[in-house]
């Protein structure tokens, strides 16, 4: 399979300006101030309007008038404005790994993702983020419904589109910025799952099934184990990918929210968006089809995997879902709606484990 360049072109670079700025920007008017730095001359600004307030970022609709260079709109993506989410955030380089892959990978990969304009530095971190403003004719799915199939399958296509072009590749595996959390040591990956799980566990677990907090009490202490003991192959992976980060319009999943893109195995991201789409009931209905299709996408871009291979690693991940959300449970901002989603989406992952038998694998580690 042929290599792509990572390298940025000559002609890119003055797409990738860093703008800097010193102080902080916690309340409305410092991001404008912050954009009026980050812009100079180039363009005014107009209205600033917030988008959506994240578990780790906030993020703006921003009004310009820059004539022909620039567009009417962007979007601007900045740290969250409470304090513990954003130093959480800047321990894991979220916020740079994002900048890192829009302007190395987003346009060598051919992904279904807005467009990047501009990196924002931001407290001597590259931090921040502007691109394609989607906001007017694009929609997200929400989260805390079941999402039609048409979504999940857009969805898939773009992670085969991730995976194939780096899969098994080992000059990729050595990239210093990509998020490494499967196949290999998570640093305090117990505490901090013990941790959230302790102060958070009365909070979420009303209405599980007592086999569903069973497998997530079990799944907390042996997670580190689990993730270590993750085979090959491994690939890129968005480590994040469910509804809340898609966008859905003329026909395309677009995909949103890189902080965490990384390596690891491909079925990881697949488990997780199976598992965060559907009830059970649903999963249940699609996932085999589903997975059939993504070999065979996979397969049509030069990887060679087959069905049987692919299950059994799905099987194998099946508790991503675990993962990516126990975690923040004690450590993100708390509101009604995260907090139903969590709810929602835990029952979900445990669930899926004891539908696809995945508690064999924690009795191997």
């Amino acid at each position: 399979m042929k290599r792509r360049d990572l390298s940025i072109p000559k002609e890119l670079n003055e797409r990738f300006d860093v703008v800097s700025e010193g102080e902080g920007h916690g309340q409305s008017s410092n991001v404008r101030r912050l954009l009026e730095h980050a812009l100079g001359d180039e363009a005014g600004i107009g209205e600033i309007s917030p988008l959506g307030i994240g578990a780790s970022a906030d993020s703006y609709r921003v009004s310009l008038d820059g004539g022909e260079r620039w567009p009417k709109s962007v979007v601007v993506k900045l740290p969250s404005q409470d304090p513990t989410a954003s130093r959480t955030a800047m321990q894991l380089g979220l916020y740079e790994r994002e900048v890192w892959f829009y302007e190395q990978l987003g346009t060598r990969l051919e992904l279904d993702i807005p467009r990047f304009y501009r990196a924002i530095e931001s407290d001597g971190l590259r931090s921040g983020l502007m691109i394609e403003d989607l906001s007017s004719t694009t929609e997200r799915p929400n989260q805390l419904q079941n999402a039609q199939l048409s979504t999940v399958r857009g969805a898939m296509s773009n992670l085969a589109r991730l995976q194939a072009p780096y899969w098994a590749d080992g000059e990729m595996s050595r990239e210093p910025w990509l998020h490494k959390r499967l196949g290999v040591e998570i640093p305090h990956i117990l505490d901090r799952m013990q941790k959230s799980w302790s102060t958070s566990r009365k909070r979420l677990s009303g209405g599980f099934e007592r086999e569903q907090l069973e497998v997530i009490d079990v799944f907390v202490e042996r997670a580190g184990d689990w993730a270590r003991s993750l085979p090959g192959p491994f690939s890129l992976t968005h480590h994040d990918y469910r509804l809340d980060n898609i966008l859905l319009g003329d026909g395309r999943a677009i995909i949103l929210d890189w902080q965490t893109v990384g390596w690891g195995p491909p079925m990881f991201d697949v488990a997780y968006l199976l598992s965060t789409s559907w009830d059970p009931r649903l999963r249940r209905q699609h996932e085999r089809e589903l997975i059939r299709d993504h070999v065979e996408e996979l397969g049509a871009n030069g990887v060679r995997w087959d069905f049987e291979r692919a299950w059994e690693a799905y099987r194998r991940s099946a508790f991503a879902t675990l993962l990516m959300l126990v975690p923040p449970t004690g450590s993100v901002k708390q509101d009604a709606r995260t907090d139903t989603m969590y709810k929602r989406l835990l029952a979900f992952g445990a669930q899926q484990v004891l539908d696809l038998g995945a508690l064999e694998f924690l009795k191997e580690v």
